[in-house]
């Protein structure tokens, strides 16, 4: 079982695991429940150019970028339950040497070939710069923001001379392109084989499967396999020294040096032979939307030039995760990582809720009012409350239970609670995670019916046997839905599967717990197995930042480096006190538009009112006031990220100082930025960003 490399350029946010990991941990607890041998590997793909990026922004090197994520993203998967056989990296040794074992075998079978490309080339930094480096918009769907080698919008692979308006993103020079010599992927030659073998693959999901080939039906190219970088593995070959080889093929090959890594440590060194190369053992790869080219022709292709590799089996790729109808993204401040939202809730609640809207073939749309609705109406009021009930009414009745004689309903919800996780069975066994979650949904209304019907509290005063009976049909119910939720929320079903009397290992035990027919009840007084969500404090933003447009400034009377300014703040008139005296003069500042914090506390400067504050990057060397573009209008509220103003009354100046705003330089734009539940996002309006009104100074101080 391969899941996706991550970059180790950032935390994982929510959209990462509903693309791919979450799927893939309840498709491997699954697999092993029903007696499969698994080996589910992934790792962090450390030689990105996303990662060099961040190291040059934050000026420190790749490595210690690298080491920072790996950490945090290990540290992601643990809090969330997502339980690898191995999550490896791609700066290992043992990585480097499959890589170039992989890519001798490739060259030495004529799938390689040397050629001369043309590639961007940066006046502004003076080197040749890998393609995510230049940024510019889409020709395919207009998405401002794509990469120079992928459009992370609609997923489409480019050239960085494929792009309308490119720029450098490290100092926003348009580059030149210019020829330099590299290593090519001969995909063309591969193209046959590719399309003959993905007509075998009828049970993909269309989303795959159709995007795949008409992918390849357009007609596949080279591709160049090796970059003028000096982050990654060397290239096996003289004359390449200063090149390397390029990310998106040596990452795909990170799932066997992961599975080499793990066979090792285990003192089984051709172990993941028995899982890579037997043709009996099926390979699936759960991946994102933007990976599917990747792993259904470039990876393949890749393995039909090999001896012995296993074929994908299957590529489950989910569409996309989105926050308030917007694509998840840290860098620009849409949505939450897993660990701020695990801060919110609880490890069982998230990936229940996840589970419940996962992207499988169209995309979703995360929320958290959203997620605590059904966590409490669905897990907590159906299933959580049945246990309760059932368990409670067991204990202060003091009764036996006994399947005795069963009547109609009694048979016909038994037969019901089978022929659902039948259904259920099937649709995890095809990967429809979201699917089979709702045939355990179906099953957990119809017991909470049978309860509601047998009214075993008149029977314990009529039909002690009878009410015995149902109560041991309810406790069957209970195992049933009980161990085919594990997998999405293992440590809940732990919990709940001891309540009914069952204490065995479950994913050793696996479906054969549901071959158990004898309970008890508690021996202490059962407390409510969940407490209910609540989200008062999903947003954390307590500023009410605002556009103002200066109307008069003049000086203050009573003080030589103060100013006293009118602003209009969308229909509503502001005085503001300033010290900008020895930055701008009155004239620079007349009918320019401002950022002010609406409800800091009022305060007298020297005697007259400053109601707000107005805020300016100060680099040591100059104070810039922070601005919008002029199409803004004024009092337009002003959000940090994708949280706008979340409170009420007035702020003292230590929470504005609380929030460490700060200019970030990104693209050669000063941007202005704030940082809520430990992490960065940017300050923006009307879908445009907060800047600094001329040069600054990354990082420098706003206040």
């Amino acid at each position: 079982m391969n899941c996706a490399l991550p970059y180790a350029n950032g935390p994982l946010h929510l959209g990462h695991i509903a693309g791919a990991y979450l799927g893939a941990d309840i498709f491997v607890r699954f697999q092993r429940m029903r007696g499969n041998e698994v080996l589910f590997v992934s790792g962090s793909d450390e030689h990105g150019t996303p990662i060099t990026m961040r190291a040059d922004r934050e000026n420190t090197t790749p490595a210690s970028i690298a080491d920072r994520y790996y950490r945090e993203h290990s540290e992601t998967f643990r809090n969330l339950g997502i339980d690898f056989s191995i999550f490896s990296r791609t700066t290992t040794k043992v990585h480097a040497e499959t890589v170039r074992e992989i890519f001798l075998e490739l060259m030495d079978g004529g799938l390689l070939t040397e050629k001369t490309m043309i590639s961007p080339f940066c006046p502004g930094c003076n080197r040749f710069m890998p393609d995510r480096y230049i940024t510019g918009t889409c020709p395919n769907c207009g998405f401002e923001e794509a990469k120079g080698d992928q459009c992370d919008e609609c997923g489409k692979i480019l050239d960085p001379q494929d792009l309308i308006s490119p720029k450098c993103a490290v100092c926003g020079t348009v580059p030149e392109f210019r020829e330099t010599k590299h290593m090519f992927l001969r995909l063309d030659l591969l193209q046959d084989g590719i399309l003959k073998w993905l007509d075998t693959r009828t049970f993909w999901k269309q989303n795959v499967l159709t995007f795949t080939k008409n992918f390849v039906k357009g007609g596949l190219k080279e591709r160049a396999i090796t970059r003028d970088i000096e982050w990654g593995v060397p290239v096996p070959l003289e004359g390449y020294e200063n090149k390397r080889i390029y990310v998106w093929f040596e990452a795909l090959i990170g799932y066997i040096s992961a599975a080499k890594i793990y066979s090792e440590k285990i003192g089984d060194p051709g172990y993941w032979k028995s899982f890579y190369m037997d043709p009996e053992v099926r390979n699936y790869y759960f991946i994102g939307k933007d990976n599917i080219p990747f792993h259904s022709i470039v990876w393949p292709g890749m393995i039909m030039g090999l001896k012995g590799i296993n074929l994908p089996y299957e590529v489950v790729a989910n569409e996309f995760l989105r926050f308030k109808g917007k694509q998840f993204s840290k860098s620009r401040g849409i949505g939450f990582t897993a660990n701020e939202m695990l801060n919110l809730a609880g490890r069982d609640y998230l990936r229940y809720y996840l589970s419940s809207i996962l992207p499988e073939s169209s995309d979703a749309d995360f929320s958290p009012e959203d997620m605590a609705e059904k966590v409490n109406s669905e897990y907590i009021d159906k299933y959580g409350n049945f246990i309760h009930r059932v368990t409670s009414f067991a204990f202060n009745n003091s009764l036996k239970l006994g399947k005795g004689e069963l009547d109609g309903d009694d048979s016909m919800i038994l037969e019901y609670a089978e022929k659902k996780f039948t259904q259920y069975s099937g649709r995890l066994e095809r990967a429809e995670v979201k699917r089979a979650l709702l045939e355990w949904l179906e099953l957990v209304k119809e017991s909470n019916v049978y309860f509601n019907s047998s009214k075993p509290w008149d029977l314990v005063k009529t039909d002690l046997n009878r009410c015995s009976s149902k109560l041991w049909v309810a406790y069957k119910l209970a195992q049933y839905m009980t161990v085919m939720v594990y997998p999405f929320t293992p440590d809940s079903a732990v919990k709940m599967l001891s309540r009914l009397g069952v204490s065995r290992e479950v994913e050793k035990a696996g479906f054969d717990l549901l071959k158990n027919d004898e309970f008890t009840i508690p021996v202490e007084k059962p407390a409510k197995p969940f407490n209910k969500m609540e989200f008062e404090d999903v947003n954390p933003n307590p500023l009410d930042l605002r556009v103002a447009k200066i109307v008069e400034a003049k000086d203050h009377p009573n003080a030589d480096a103060l100013y006293v300014m009118k602003l209009s703040v969308g229909g509503e008139e502001r005085q503001l006190v300033a010290g900008l005296k020895k930055h701008y003069s009155t004239e620079e500042l007349m009918g320019r538009k401002i950022i002010i914090v609406a409800n800091l506390k009022k305060a007298k400067l020297r005697g007259e009112v400053s109601e707000g504050m107005m805020l300016a990057a100060d680099d040591g060397d100059s104070v810039k006031y922070l601005t919008v573009p002029d199409e803004i209008p004024e009092g337009s509220k002003v959000s940090i990220g994708d949280y706008g103003y979340n409170g009420t009354g007035q702020i003292e100046l230590k929470t504005l100082q609380a929030l460490g705003l700060k200019v970030k330089k990104v693209d050669g734009q000063f941007r202005a930025s704030a940082t809520l539940m430990d992490h960065n996002y940017f300050l923006n309006t009307g879908g445009k960003f907060v800047e600094v009104s001329g040069e600054s100074r990354d990082g420098a101080t706003i206040k």
